[in-house]
């Protein structure tokens, strides 16, 4: 039992900081990073390592994102200082027989949780639950499609819903004037069906959904 509990704060220490990463990866996520971006710049700022320029300007870009590699980069340090320090306290006290016995605990640990934390569903339930606290404590803010896009003034995204008095019932996108206008329909909702990336020659029919990007002002002449 002693030699179990002269590793517990190393143990602890790791848990904690595994938390931090992964909360930080949520954070970056939240930014509109793909969770593996997310992750690794995560995981790269903690350790010191793994950043490219590029990857560099996706962070400065972003003012959440580069509090969230600050304060990762100082518990970074803090970290490895308190690891280093635990192992310290934790090995060489008694005989090479009790370390060795202590620095397999150690690995065995750190081995269940990485096994752990790579189970999809267990690692998606730890997100959404991280996720849910960020948001409902207004820590970060849900980013829109068109905060993600960064779409410039003026322009955005808007669902246009065909009726029996929309003109565009029954001719073909290209009919429709809709590129004339600097409008792009992204995909087109028809019942059960999505027809993604839609081409000039489809037609347009009664109950279908539009999703249109382009100058809002333009699209609000269609609607």
């Amino acid at each position: 039992m002693g030699i179990v509990s002269a590793v517990i704060p190393v143990i602890i220490i790791i848990v904690i900081f595994f938390f931090i990463v992964r909360v930080a990866t949520v954070v970056l996520k939240l930014t509109g990073m793909d969770e593996r971006t997310a992750r690794f710049q995560a995981i790269s700022a903690f350790t010191g390592t793994g950043f490219t320029t590029q990857e560099a300007e996706t962070i400065l870009d972003d003012m959440i994102r580069r509090k969230t590699v600050v304060v990762l980069m100082v518990l970074g340090k803090v970290g490895i200082v308190s690891i280093i320090a635990g192992l310290f306290l934790s090995f060489g006290k008694d005989d090479i027989v009790a370390d060795l016995e202590k620095a397999a605990i150690l690995l065995a640990f750190i081995f269940i949780l990485y096994k752990i934390t790579t189970l999809k569903e267990f690692s998606n339930a730890l997100n959404r639950f991280i996720e849910r606290k960020i948001v409902a404590g207004k820590i970060v803010k849900q980013k829109t499609l068109e905060e993600l896009f960064n779409l410039p003034q003026g322009y955005g995204l808007a669902q246009l819903a065909i009726t029996a008095k929309s003109k565009e019932d029954g001719l073909t996108l290209a009919e429709a004037g809709f590129s004339s206008r600097d409008i792009l329909v992204l995909s087109i909702e028809r019942k059960d069906q999505l027809i993604a990336f839609p081409h000039a020659k489809d037609v347009i029919k009664r109950g279908d959904k539009l999703l249109c990007y382009g100058l809002i002002e333009n699209i609000k002449l269609y609607a």
